[in-house]
């Protein structure tokens, strides 16, 4: 028996508007002038061998997507329902500060806190079409910044096994 896994993307994340959101009306918008977003999509099929043919394929377990994305932010915009002042970045993806009072996305009140990643990727004049990419639950693992710089590295995992990814 043997286990594939597929990989996922590498997206360009230039003119890009970036959102972090809550299961409530929160969220803190970025508008990014570079950057990358990487995520590994993990579906594991297992092939299973009999005297050298193929007997089955089954899907194996499934795991959480791995995410990172570093950028540069150019303009950065919190809109907060719950009362309080405007949350920072990193309040948003540790709850605590400003949005310590936000909503975890998830339904489980025993899962740990977590928010939804949207990207809207418009790309620059052309033919092409705009894309939204949604990172459901993901929570932070790693996050550094520059202030002075502008500079954000954030890594994670999201509680799905595959982006949701739409074209208008």
């Amino acid at each position: 028996m043997y286990k594939i896994k597929w990989v996922g993307a590498q997206i360009e994340l230039k003119n890009t508007t970036l959102k972090i959101k809550d299961a409530g009306a929160n969220e803190i918008e970025i508008k990014i002038g570079e950057g990358t977003l990487t995520y590994d999509e993990k579906r594991i099929m297992e092939y299973v061998r009999n005297r050298q043919l193929l007997d089955s394929v089954r899907e194996g377990d499934q795991e959480p997507m791995d995410v990172s994305f570093e950028f540069k932010w150019e303009q950065l915009r919190a809109v907060s329902t719950s009362g309080a002042g405007t949350p920072t970045l990193e309040d948003a993806l540790k709850q605590r500060g400003e949005a310590a009072a936000w909503v975890s996305t998830s339904d489980d009140i025993c899962e740990p806190y977590c928010v939804d990643i949207e990207i809207i990727n418009t790309p620059d004049c052309g033919s092409e079409i705009a894309e939204t990419i949604i990172l459901p639950d993901f929570r932070y693992e790693s996050l550094g910044h520059d202030v002075k710089a502008g500079v954000v590295s954030v890594s994670g995992r999201c509680n799905a096994t595959e982006a949701i990814v739409t074209r208008p």
